[in-house]
């Protein structure tokens, strides 16, 4: 897989009127209570409340424009199938029911209800039995290989890569010398198109669930490997990469660190993040928090920009995280 600065570009100028130009913030309150130079880029503001929108905009806009009628003729769509644990699957069903494309995603069947509600819609079809995160993908391709539809990946596919990376354009569009730029991993889509997006112009920094090392693990030995999730409040992170994923190869070529986040932190990065700046995010989309109030980028340098990638958290969920249960 090739992705590139100027796919990531290209993949700007496609999804622009489909998405959020997202705020970055100064965080005072997180700053002062750390001593650093704390900025968030808010994707919790984007379209679906996540910035899964962004590499499922692209990636279809881009099918469409491979289409041989064209987007302007009407496309022939062909049936799509994916895998997600939830916002992923937000972000697909709701660019496939804009364009008129019919879906199949497959998620845990413990996947959030704040996520799986917003999935409905005219089109989709939902098979929310799974396991989890891994036999949902194990499935989705399964059904793919079958005939039964394209699979886009929610992570491993270079335009979903590419549009993931047109958060580190707005960043550096609002923010010329960030210190670091932190990102929130799971299966490394993201990562891998804020490395790319970045350009060589700030350091960026991967954190992942301490209970889901895949990145991790997979750094250590110089190729993906299996891992046993573990349970966490960041339940959109968990799983294994895909044997061989490209994103693991990009996140290698680019030098890009990964540090793990001990649950602990991982909770406290939603309660900071509410305490500090009265914001909302689920366990995924907070973790970088975690990581900054964890220690584990001690040595990242000011000012840092904390991606915060997602709002879907159950509100029994943040009242039992909010309230220290």
């Amino acid at each position: 897989m090739s992705v590139s600065f100027d796919h990531v570009q290209a993949a700007s100028r496609r999804i622009a009127p489909y998405i959020r130009r997202t705020p970055l913030v100064r965080a005072d309150g997180l700053s002062e209570a750390t001593g650093r130079e704390v900025w968030l880029k808010l994707e919790t503001l984007q379209h679906t409340r996540s910035f899964k929108r962004r590499g499922a905009c692209n990636a279809l806009l881009a099918l469409a424009e491979r289409t041989p009628s064209g987007r302007d003729a009407g496309v022939a769509w062909p049936p799509i199938v994916t895998a997600s644990a939830g916002n992923h699957g937000v972000a697909i069903s709701s660019i496939a029911r804009e364009l008129g494309a019919t879906l199949t995603i497959y998620v845990p069947k413990d996947a959030p209800r704040a996520k799986l509600d917003r999935l409905r819609g005219p089109g989709i079809t939902i098979v929310a039995d799974c396991v989890d995160y891994d036999d949902a993908e194990a499935r989705a391709l399964a059904a793919a290989a079958n005939g039964d539809g394209l699979f886009i990946s929610p992570y491993n596919h270079p335009d979903i890569i590419a549009g993931a990376g047109t958060v580190a354009l707005e960043i550096l569009d609002a923010l010329p010398s960030p210190g670091a730029i932190v990102v929130p991993t799971g299966g490394g889509g993201l990562l891998a198109g804020v490395a790319i997006g970045i350009d060589g112009r700030a350091p960026v920094i991967g954190v992942e669930p301490a209970v889901n090392p895949a990145f991790t693990d997979a750094l250590a030995a110089g190729h993906t490997t299996t891992i046993t999730p573990g349970e966490s409040l960041a339940d959109g992170l968990l799983g294994n990469l895909e044997q061989d994923a490209d994103t693991f190869t990009l996140v290698q070529q680019h030098r890009v660190p990964v540090r793990t986040v001990p649950e602990p932190f991982v909770v406290e990065g939603v309660r900071a993040l509410f305490a500090h700046e009265r914001l909302v995010a689920e366990g995924a989309g907070a973790i970088a928090v975690g990581a900054l109030l964890s220690g584990a980028l001690a040595e990242a340098a000011d000012p840092i920009v904390l991606l915060v990638t997602g709002a879907n958290i159950d509100a029994s969920t943040l009242t039992r995280v909010l309230g220290g249960a």
